[in-house]
């Protein structure tokens, strides 16, 4: 029986494609049954497309780093029919992929220990993964609560992910502001955990320009590994020189 995971299913940014694919199959389904205003469909669609350019990356990095390309494309061509933009219907192909990384889950230990090894990529997973869906559930949110509200200035989708982008970008433009308890409420949430987010980006953009390139650690690991044996062949030498060292013969008592 074929197995239904590789070793690019494990990454970290496996977690990041599943996540979205959540929300991309909400938006295209949302889509597909319910009637929109051209704003707000147009407003879904970007999301969308945005969501399809990070699957189409993360496909792109997989690839780059297979050691059997063609084979890995042949096992995930369904995954790059999906995540091909501006066909919504197409997006429904993501099922399969939430079923196959759902069916990975009894190979959490595995997954937890990739996360682990590659903890830089597991950052910028996690900062793409929060950045969607904070946008994507901010605008919502402060579009239900503002859309009816007396004085507010957010009616439509546009207004709504404009405000959320700003928002959590901490730049708060002031051309866009919640006026209801809610809005407010949930805008201060944004403004926390963009500053969250930036902070993590800082502390992994610190970690590549501080952390020793790939080549070094290696020089580093071959000295001390030279290191150890020469210790080791020192440590044989001084117990030979010890075994054919001559004992010196015992006085004999003089009575």
């Amino acid at each position: 029986m074929a197995k239904v995971h590789n070793d690019s299913d494990f990454k970290p940014m496996s977690l990041m494609s599943l996540l979205l694919s959540f929300i991309s199959v909400g938006i295209v389904m949302y889509l597909l049954l319910y009637p929109q205003d051209k704003e707000s469909r147009h407003t879904l669609l970007g999301i969308d497309t945005a969501i399809c350019l990070l699957f189409l990356l993360q496909i792109v990095i997989d690839c780059c780093r297979a050691q059997h390309k063609l084979r890995y494309l042949q096992s995930h061509w369904l995954d790059i029919v999906a995540s091909i933009p501006g066909i919504e219907i197409l997006r429904l192909a993501r099922i399969w992929h939430i079923y196959r990384m759902l069916a990975l889950f009894k190979y959490g230990t595995t997954f937890i220990n990739q996360v682990k090894q590659n903890r830089k990529e597991a950052t910028l997973a996690t900062i793409f993964t929060l950045l969607i869906i904070l946008v994507c559930s901010g605008s919502i949110f402060m579009l239900m609560f503002e859309r009816d509200a007396i004085n507010s200035n957010i009616h439509t989708a546009s207004d709504a992910l404009w405000w959320s982008l700003v928002t959590i970008s901490t730049v708060g433009y002031g051309d866009h502001y919640p006026v209801t308890l809610a809005g407010k409420v949930l805008a201060t949430a944004m403004i926390v955990c963009g500053v969250g987010i930036f902070g993590m980006i800082s502390g992994l953009i610190t970690s590549i320009l501080t952390s020793p390139s790939q080549k070094e650690s290696q020089h580093t690991e071959i000295l001390q590994q030279l290191l150890t044996q020469q210790q080791t062949m020192l440590d044989k030498i001084n117990q030979l020189e010890q075994q054919l060292q001559p004992q010196k013969p015992h006085d004999k008592k003089v009575e």
